[in-house]
């Protein structure tokens, strides 16, 4: 049976209101949700989050302008077909959880100087 784990991912941005976060290990598994802990990011702060595997990044969850209230998301990928075709959905059947492997990273742009916030993802793990 698949354990609910938990990572946190927070940074302060530079003068510029940027910031990229790393996280220091590896995961291997399925994203279940992205709670967005504001701290005090600018509202118009940008995140971008991802995994980074081999030399490929895989995109997570793009959020521009995240608003002032810390929020929670739920990701979700498009499946294929075996002709890699996407097949799509009206009510969302078509989506599966993210495949979460590599080092997990954040990315804020937008955030305001020096202001501090990021993400706890909660992801499954065997």
């Amino acid at each position: 049976m698949a354990k609910l784990k938990e990572l946190r991912l927070s940074g302060t941005t530079t003068t510029a209101g940027a910031a990229t976060v790393n996280a220091t290990k590896a995961v291997e598994g399925k994203l279940y949700a992205v709670v967005f802990d504001k701290g005090d990011l600018a509202d118009a702060a940008n995140l971008v989050v991802s995994t980074q595997v081999y030399d490929v990044a895989k995109t997570i969850l793009t959020v521009t302008s995240a608003g002032a209230a810390d929020t929670m998301w739920y990701p979700r990928d498009l499946v294929h077909d075996t002709a890699a075709a996407a097949l799509t959905g009206t009510s969302g059947g078509d989506r599966c959880l993210p495949l979460f492997v590599g080092i997990p990273r954040l990315a804020i742009s937008g955030g305001g100087s020096e202001k501090t916030g990021g993400v706890i993802l909660f992801y499954e793990e065997d």
